[in-house]
């Protein structure tokens, strides 16, 4: 049922009315420290899907998140597919906190900067996972520890690669205001599963190749093979296949 509130106000004003129901003393849009009142607030994401949609818009505005190009993420894959050394990897894990809209839009938005290194690297395989239960031991705690510790920050979020020889891991992850619970629950209030379809597809569309969602091909040579996508953005893991292997295939046999 429309809202009349979304009916009488424009956008610019509603997004006036969340930063102040969102905003804490300084004025600035803020989840921590944790309290009733931010509690309280985020309680408008529940109100219907296009509200929340705007309220997460304006909380990831005033935490400078800018998911339009080009992004920090974009420019990074740009600046690292001119080492030698990043080259000569095969093999990209890019690890998320969770597949929702706002995050595969992030990855979206940068994957021209990867189909560049995909051009003049070596570039095998592309696979976006996210695990939603870490950290599970110490060991992962650790990693999460030095996410923090050492991470950049890139789109409001930390950022930090490491590699080997022919495989590169990208770990990413939103800065932690909050203990592990608190920051579990948010993930459910901000978490949006909504029009991942189209967003697969303009991911693929960058790459060619193929695309897979827990290990069934979903798009294949820019078509989708799959009527229905079912991805849970909480646990899966899309792994891409880049189309520019296959054409040098095709032309190593031919």
């Amino acid at each position: 049922m429309p809202l009349p509130f979304l009916e009488v106000f424009p956008r610019e004003i509603r997004d006036q009315i969340y930063t102040y129901a969102l905003a804490s003393n300084s004025g600035a849009v803020t989840l921590s420290p944790w309290t009733v009142e931010v509690a309280r607030s985020l309680s408008l994401l529940r109100t219907c899907k296009q509200i929340h949609r705007e309220c997460k818009d304006i909380i990831w505005h005033h935490n400078r998140l800018d998911i339009r190009e080009p992004t920090h993420l974009h420019r990074k894959f740009l600046a690292l597919s001119k080492h030698r050394h990043v080259r000569r990897i095969r093999q990209l894990k890019l690890c998320l906190e969770m597949m929702d809209r706002d995050e595969l839009e992030w990855v979206a938005s940068s994957a021209r900067g990867l189909a560049e290194w995909c051009r003049v690297g070596r570039l095998e395989s592309i696979a976006l996972v996210t695990d939603w239960e870490k950290p599970r031991d110490l060991e992962e705690f650790k990693e999460v520890l030095n996410l923090r510790k050492y991470g950049e920050c890139l789109d409001g979020r930390f950022y930090r690669d490491s590699s080997t020889w022919t495989r590169m891991v990208v770990n990413t992850g939103w800065p932690r205001f909050s203990h592990w619970g608190k920051q579990r629950w948010l993930k459910e209030m901000l978490l949006d599963p909504s029009g991942l379809d189209p967003l697969l597809g303009e991911i693929h569309e960058v790459f060619g190749g193929q695309l897979y969602v827990d290990g069934t091909l979903c798009f294949d040579d820019r078509v989708q093979v799959v009527k229905s996508i079912e991805l849970d953005p909480r646990n899966g893991e899309i792994k891409i296949i880049p189309g520019r292997l296959s054409t040098q295939t095709n032309t190593d046999h031919s």
